[in-house]
């Protein structure tokens, strides 16, 4: 079987990292399974890295007659079982092309809520408009967690359309980055946050919990890895809150999981999620976890269990959280421990494509 992904290339945070765990294991279990992407990017650099065939097609522009007829030339030269599309863009030209080359099966993850995608007004609203206009082109759909599973529904698609297929990674082989000897930091407990500069991460209010954690841990540093264009606006909230010598701000790193995996305590404040990729890395990596109870988040966290769960957009839940987590180290090493526990079960690559393999096999045998 012969299964093509497309993705738009520029992803630098969950979605190219479900398809770098997904696409090797998809092979392992004789699938044949191709990257397409419309620019070049770390996405495509890291699936070439592990010996995925990847075809890129040169377009950056976000509306593109040349795209969308680059991709549907490449469908027809290919002649793929199925076209797998990954995220706003991909949905889009991919469900589209498919249909103009006469591919008959296209599966869409949809591994976030749409609207929610881009950080721009403008690209928001047309990618999830012109994804709900094309969804009736698409055979399938993964959700990567139940939370979406139930939007999808409340929109309209059937049940009988979809099926959820949890994240899952490879577990860290690498050793955990000495984050005081990496960012010059002196004695104290490590807070980490990884992701996207944007406004539904919420990492305002993650500073202002800092700003509470300080009042009784205030050795405590918080690390926050990621880039975007809310970058300058943090920082003068971190100076306005007179806590930037308890802040860094690391920028993009291709080395997250080794920071993270080096840190205290992780932390996910988003208003909404699908499924984090990160997370999952934390909990990988055995590092206790304090997280919104938004998306699919409680379908991995349970309290006191193998985590933290507050409610979104509350700097003190969130910063009780956290100095609990700091002030208590054997509880938090044990709810870290059952974590590592719920990812070697349910959250491993192999178990992921297992997962998206059975949703092929189905598709393929309804057409038969």
């Amino acid at each position: 079987m012969k299964v093509l992904h497309i993705n738009g290339g520029g992803d630098t945070g969950g979605g190219k990292s479900h398809l770098l765990a997904l696409l090797p294991e998809l092979r392992k279990l004789a699938i044949e399974a191709q990257l397409v992407v419309f620019s070049p990017g770390l996405l495509a650099e890291g699936a070439s890295a592990l010996g995925i065939p990847v075809h890129c097609l040169g377009v950056k522009h976000m509306m593109s007659l040349t795209l969308l007829r680059r991709l549907r030339h490449l469908l027809v030269a290919l002649k793929p079982d199925i076209v797998h599309t990954h995220g706003g863009r991909a949905n889009f030209y991919g469900r589209l092309a498919a249909r103009l080359a006469g591919i008959p099966l296209v599966v869409t993850t949809v591994h976030s809520h749409i609207d929610l995608d881009y950080s721009a007004f403008l690209p928001n609203l047309w990618f999830s408009a012109v994804d709900k206009l094309t969804r009736r082109l698409a055979s399938y759909f993964i959700a990567v967690s139940h939370d979406l599973c139930a939007t999808l529904i409340k929109q309209g698609i059937p049940s009988d359309r979809i099926s959820v297929v949890h994240n899952g990674i490879a577990e860290l082989t690498a050793e955990p980055l000495d984050l005081r000897a990496e960012f010059g930091l002196k004695s104290g407990p490590v807070i980490c946050a990884v992701g996207r500069l944007v406004p539904v991460k919420r990492f305002d209010i993650l500073l202002k919990a800092q700003a509470h954690v300080l009042a009784r841990v205030p050795e405590s540093k918080l690390v926050l890895v990621g880039d975007g264009p809310l970058e300058a606006e943090l920082k003068h909230l971190a100076a306005e809150l007179n806590i930037s010598r308890s802040v860094v701000f690391a920028g993009y790193r291709r080395d997250a999981r080794q920071i993270l995996a080096g840190s205290n305590v992780f932390v996910v404040s988003s208003d909404m999620e699908g499924l984090p990729i990160v997370l999952l890395e934390a909990l990988a990596a055995k590092v206790p976890v304090v997280a919104t109870g938004v998306g699919g988040i409680p379908e991995i966290i349970v309290p006191e269990a193998n985590g933290l769960l507050v409610p979104p957009r509350d700097a003190r839940q969130l910063a009780d959280a956290i100095v609990l987590s700091l002030q208590e180290p054997s509880d938090a090493a044990a709810r870290a421990q059952a974590g590592q526990g719920w990812f070697r079960e349910h959250a491993t690559a192999r178990a992921m494509a297992e997962k998206t393999a059975a949703v092929y096999s189905d598709l393929t045998a309804r057409r038969r």
